[in-house]
């Protein structure tokens, strides 16, 4: 059960970074969870769900701007992000 699903986390992740690199940019995670950018950052800015706050947790600020990485956001995205 733990294999299948790590092996899912690992495609999930392959596909992630093929199509946006090893850190998402906040736009580009709000256009993988189908939401807007403003929707997004009130959503980080007051999280009401525990995937929401590892969202928020995972992000690493570099200069001005919050990057997420791939492999971080398809772990949460799969369910195991609640650590």
């Amino acid at each position: 059960m733990q294999d299948s699903f790590n092996a899912n986390v690992a495609t999930l992740e392959n596909q992630l970074t093929e199509r946006f690199g090893l850190l998402m940019s906040h736009t580009q995670l709000a256009e993988l969870l189908g939401r807007s950018a403003g929707g997004l950052r009130y959503s980080l800015s007051y999280p009401s769900d525990a995937s929401t706050r590892a969202l928020k947790a995972c992000g690493r600020k570099i200069g001005r701007r919050m990057y997420y990485p791939a492999s971080e956001v398809a772990r949460i995205i799969l369910g195991s992000g609640e650590a």
